[in-house]
C-alpha cells in the first residue's frame, strides 16, 4: 500500500517543463474557483478538471504527454531515411 502510494505521489520522471508547471497549476486553480461558483453538474467537471490539472503541475509528470511523445518517437523511426550523402557530384 506505501508503495502504491509513492508512487502515486512521485512520478518515475518528470515531463512537464517549469512553465507547463507553473501554467498547469495556475490554469487549474482558475478552473476551481470557476466550478466553485457554478452549481450543478458543469461545475463538478470544472472542479475535476481543475484538480487533474493542479496535480499535473504539481507532480511535474504527465503520463498522457508520455503516450504522445512515445507514439512520435516510433512514428518518426517507422519513417523512411534519405540516402546519404557523400559532398562529391
Amino acid at each position: 500500500m506505501y508503495r502504491a502510494m509513492r508512487d502515486l505521489v512521485k512520478p518515475p520522471t518528470h515531463n512537464v517543463t517549469s512553465t507547463e508547471k507553473w501554467l498547469s497549476i495556475g490554469g487549474g486553480l482558475l478552473l476551481i474557483g470557476k466550478g466553485l461558483r457554478r452549481p450543478g453538474p458543469l461545475g463538478w467537471a470544472h472542479l475535476a478538471v481543475g484538480a487533474v490539472t493542479v496535480f499535473r503541475g504539481v507532480r511535474g509528470y504527465c503520463p498522457a504527454k508520455q503516450k504522445l511523445q512515445e507514439a512520435r518517437q516510433q512514428r518518426l523511426a517507422s519513417l523512411p531515411r534519405p540516402p546519404a550523402t557523400t559532398g562529391r557530384r
